[in-house]
């Protein structure tokens, strides 16, 4: 394997800027009036700290603070028998009841569609949500699966060689951003 090009996409200032533009967007869908009927639910590992800065910043906007829950899909994974050992498994919790909400499902990035696939049937093993939007911080397209995001910062077109890494300081202690790699 080749020797990998790292590109700065999104420094810590853009990454702040992005989460509170899907902030907006989701208070726009969501008014005062409505959500509290919202509850989140970040893809463990690293779109559960998306979630929780998405509900500070609604937060911060409205005094309400959205419920937080976070999901391991490693189980749900179609791919589960191909790898010649699991992965860390990492924890689910959810600690709101589902029935009849407003789920907004969080990811650091898009890719396929198959990790966004195995966390919706992940959720519906927990009840049945009203409604199921996605927010995630950058799309880099290269779909296999119809899944779209509804709410996005950064879109990105890219060859299925690169990868996007995003660095949030609560895992790495760095500051927050997002790097291509490009090999």
């Amino acid at each position: 394997m080749g020797i990998s090009e790292k590109k700065l996409l999104m420094n810590a200032n853009n990454i702040n800027t992005a989460i509170e533009q899907i902030a907006n967007t989701i208070l726009t869908d969501f008014p005062y009036s409505e959500i509290a009927r919202v509850g989140f639910i970040g893809i463990q590992i690293k779109g559960v700290p998306l979630a929780k800065r998405i509900i500070s910043m609604i937060e911060s906007k409205t005094g309400h603070k959205s419920p937080l829950g976070m999901i391991d899909i490693s189980m749900y994974r179609d791919d589960i028998g191909t790898h010649r050992k699991i992965e860390k498994l990492n924890e689910t919790l959810i600690p709101f009841d589902i029935e009849d909400k407003v789920v907004i499902l969080t990811d650091d990035v898009i890719h396929t569609g198959r990790t966004i696939r195995a966390a919706l049937d992940a959720i519906t093993d927990f009840g049945r949500p009203k409604l199921i939007k996605l927010a995630v911080l950058i799309d880099r397209g290269g779909r296999e699966y119809p899944i779209r995001p509804d709410y996005t910062a950064h879109e990105i077109k890219m060859s299925n060689n690169s990868k996007i890494f995003v660095e949030w300081t609560e895992e790495s202690g760095k500051e927050d951003s997002a790097y291509l790699l490009e090999g």
